[in-house]
């Protein structure tokens, strides 16, 4: 592979991004109010927000879209979070400590945390919660971590109902013990796919707590009305204290344009910018009003291969693929966003992320000469190849089409087909039938087996499952037992060099979330996780305003 000619310009594009995203973040708060001074802040408010898909599902335990996240986030809490610098800190567990070896972790709960339901948290309901994501008919994002728990393995066999490795010590102590260090395991424990749940819901409930769930976080559910939108309403008994806000609707829209319309409207509170309006938000005095967020994320959008179907199973097919286009045109002219190319698949701010990693030059003449060694020449005897999406945005169709086009360069034929929605475009995903797609990943924590393990894993846990390289799944067997920081990231720099040679996908770029909220809308936190983590709990509506 070969390295951009124009490589250190774009890394000195990226931290002067992120100090403008960071100053831009830090000037759309505003001063003087916030947690520590509670009675200086109006409560109260309908906080809109907007969605442009459906959730597959509410259940903490299985969600893996960002759709289902950011609505699961509200809903539901676990043993720890993360602060603004993603640190992981206390939620339900008010302290831990763990062994020497890295076994044994323990974990005091805060005393008088209650479900929505009202009754109150103990220990019992996290070795239950856990041992339900153990469930060999249905295996979840957590897999990976929960099968280092000791005994973990019989249940996922079915020889025992539960796990040793999972002990309620008293009310209020819960310990996991591991059968092998794994390095990322505080970092795990803060995903949503750990929260806790009360037995009693998910059984009176069963497939129906999916939609309609009852958790221990910020808000309660409501309602759910699919393609309009989802209520959630204030948790006045919350652990932490009762949200400024009354409640919370997620307005299910179309597509990004519709969105920013509704802002405009204001019919919602918040928005994302459109790709081709980024030059006009920074430049129109009329958007001077609006509050403007814009901070580096934690985010990759890539052109994944089904590498198990013809011609795809060729390596040099998708190596020629990766140099027929140009990427950086693509992301200068029309994603936009503040965003860079992608030379990788760790993002800035990753810890691994590789500032020397080499990646692929836009090439046509090396495509060809790759096309061509794998029987292809000039495309012949190719067939045509879809290239699917379920994102309807403006931007996006010109996206694709800049990708059929410098295919067709090198005499490869692409059509273009759009999911009817998240759900199905993300099940055809999983059964593997897509030839092509575009797909977003953000990390859910700030771990890189968090990019690695959940697209590039075999198991049924993967959500990229057909590439398998053994090689690969062996090294990330080794990081995730690594507990020395440095060795365990030279580990994953070899990961990702492996993988980007192997070219399972096209790394278009890295993410900057880019937001506009309304004047009114106060004490927004963005981290590098991006818009879906921002704690709505927080958030609170300046007194003067037409929110009154």
């Amino acid at each position: 592979m070969k390295k951009p000619a124009r490589r250190a310009l774009y890394i000195c594009v990226w931290v002067c991004c992120y100090l403008l995203m960071h100053a831009s973040a830090s000037s759309a708060q505003v001063q003087g109010g916030g947690d520590g001074d509670r009675s200086a802040i109006k409560y109260g408010g309908m906080y809109r927000r907007a969605l442009t898909h459906n959730p597959t599902m509410l259940d903490p335990a299985f969600v893996a879209d960002i759709y289902s996240r950011t609505v699961v986030r509200q809903l539901f809490d676990g043993l720890v979070q993360y602060d603004a610098h993603l640190k992981p800190i206390p939620a339900i567990a008010e302290f831990w400590e763990t062994s020497r070896d890295g076994l044994t972790w323990t974990f005091t709960l805060r005393r008088g945390v209650k479900f929505h339901n009202g009754r109150e948290v103990t220990a019992q309901d996290f070795v239950y919660s856990f041992t339900r994501l153990l469930d060999p008919k249905r295996p979840g994002p957590l897999n990976d971590f929960l099968r280092h728990i000791q005994g973990a393995d019989e249940v996922l066999q079915g020889k025992t109902a539960s796990a040793q490795g999972l002990k309620a010590v008293d009310r209020y102590v819960f310990q996991i013990l591991l059968q092998e260090p794994y390095a990322p395991s505080l970092s795990v424990l803060g995903l949503g796919n750990a929260a806790v749940l009360p037995q009693e819901e998910v059984e009176r409930l069963g497939d129906g707590f999916a939609r309609a769930p009852v958790g221990t976080g910020p808000f309660k559910f409501v309602r759910w009305e699919p393609n309009q939108e989802i209520v959630l309403e204030a948790n006045d008994h919350y652990y932490e204290g009762r949200p400024f806000l009354d409640s919370i609707v997620f307005k299910i829209v179309e597509n990004v344009e519709e969105e920013f319309a509704q802002f405009l409207k204001g019919d919602l509170d918040e928005t994302i910018v459109p790709s081709e309006r980024t030059d006009e938000i920074l430049t129109d005095p009329q958007y001077q009003k609006y509050q403007f967020i814009r901070k580096p994320t934690l985010g990759l959008l890539f052109i994944a291969f089904n590498t198990r179907l013809k011609p795809l199973d060729d390596k040099r097919v998708r190596q020629a693929f990766n140099y027929a286009v140009d990427k950086e045109a693509i992301v200068r002219e029309i994603t936009k966003m503040g965003s860079i190319p992608a030379i990788g698949v760790l993002p800035p701010g990753m810890p691994g992320y590789d500032p020397d990693l080499q990646g692929y030059a836009y090439n046509p003449a090396t495509a060809r000469q790759l096309l061509a060694e794998a029987g292809y020449p000039n495309g012949a005897r190719l067939p045509v190849l879809q290239l699917w999406t379920a994102n309807k945005a403006e931007s996006t169709k010109a996206e694709l089409t800049a990708y059929q086009e410098y295919l067709a360069a090198i005499g490869v034929k692409v059509e273009i087909h759009v999911a009817p929605d998240w759900t199905s475009f993300e099940a055809m995903v999983r059964a593997q039938k897509l030839p092509m797609f575009r797909l977003s990943w953000y990390a859910d924590i700030p771990d890189p087996d968090n990019f690695f393990s959940p697209l590039l894993r075999s198991s049924d846990a993967g959500y990229y499952r057909f590439y398998g390289n053994p090689q690969v799944e062996q090294l990330l067997d080794q990081a995730m037992a690594t507990l020395d920081d440095t060795r365990r990231i030279a580990l994953y720099r070899e990961v990702e060099r492996m993988v980007m040679d192997d070219a399972p996908w096209i790394t278009q770029h890295y993410y900057v979330s880019q937001r506009l909220y309304q004047p009114y809308v106060q004490d927004v936190e963005v981290n590098l996780l991006g818009d879906r983590a921002i704690p709505i709990r927080k958030i609170w509506f300046m007194k003067k305003s037409t929110k009154d």
